[in-house]
């Protein structure tokens, strides 16, 4: 199955992205898993991150496939630390899911859905 049409699947299983959904409204306490030393609000994960990672790395949370990009949505290492994530691992693919999106939402506050432009776009995120 092609990476697209696994995408379009999973978005007609979870619906609109831009719609709330009650792990958007509340807020989470946090928690800290495995070796990141900061703590990380784990409900605050959009479900937004989830699908981006299917369409970016077949939601392998640890990819290192030797391409200069890693994790879960695909981060470079400039990407990385320019957005705080070497306070979690030294690359993303080591992080923890959640450290990954803490880290990929500051990039977006930034750069906007044109951090992932290929992936953004089929998802309709711009």
């Amino acid at each position: 199955m092609s990476v697209l049409i696994a995408a379009v699947l999973l978005l007609s299983q979870v619906g609109n992205p831009f719609e709330p959904t009650s792990s958007d409204a509340a807020p989470a306490p946090e928690v800290t898993e495995g070796p990141d030393p900061a703590p990380v609000p784990v409900a605050a994960v959009r479900p937004v991150w989830d699908r981006l990672a299917v369409c970016e790395s077949t939601s392998n949370w640890h990819a290192n496939t030797g391409n200069g990009y890693y994790g879960g949505v695909q981060m470079d290492l400039t990407f990385w630390r320019r957005y705080g994530g070497t306070a979690y691992a030294a690359r993303p693919d080591l992080a923890s899911r959640e450290s990954q999106v803490v880290v990929a939402e500051r990039g977006l506050a930034v750069q906007g859905w044109a951090a992932w432009p290929a992936c953004s776009r089929r998802l309709g995120l711009r």
